[in-house]
């Protein structure tokens, strides 16, 4: 049975909608890290911090290709977990 630390782990992971976001545009396969900031228009450092939150997670790994830096989810599973939390979340907005 995995630890609750590492349950904590991916949940503080996913604790920042920007982090969210990446994950969701992950989705559609890999992606230059060079490709979030102007989408998500946050720093590019920023970016690298966050992706850096979501590989030690274990969400996301990363590869070389020339320059660039290219990220891709590592268990696609993560996405259903999003979905569920947003069904939780849409839930609770319509039972108050």
């Amino acid at each position: 049975m995995i630890g609750e630390s590492r349950i904590a782990e991916i949940a503080k992971a996913l604790a920042h909608p920007a982090r969210v976001q990446m994950l969701r545009l992950l989705a559609d396969g890999e992606r230059c890290g060079c490709e979030f900031a102007p989408i998500l228009q946050i720093d590019p450092s920023v970016v690298s911090r966050y992706l850096a939150v979501l590989s030690r997670a274990g969400l996301v790994v990363s590869r070389r290709d020339g320059v660039r830096v290219m990220w891709r989810l590592i268990d696609f599973r993560i996405l259903d977990i999003l979905q569920q939390v947003e069904d939780l979340a849409a839930a609770r907005e319509g039972a108050r």
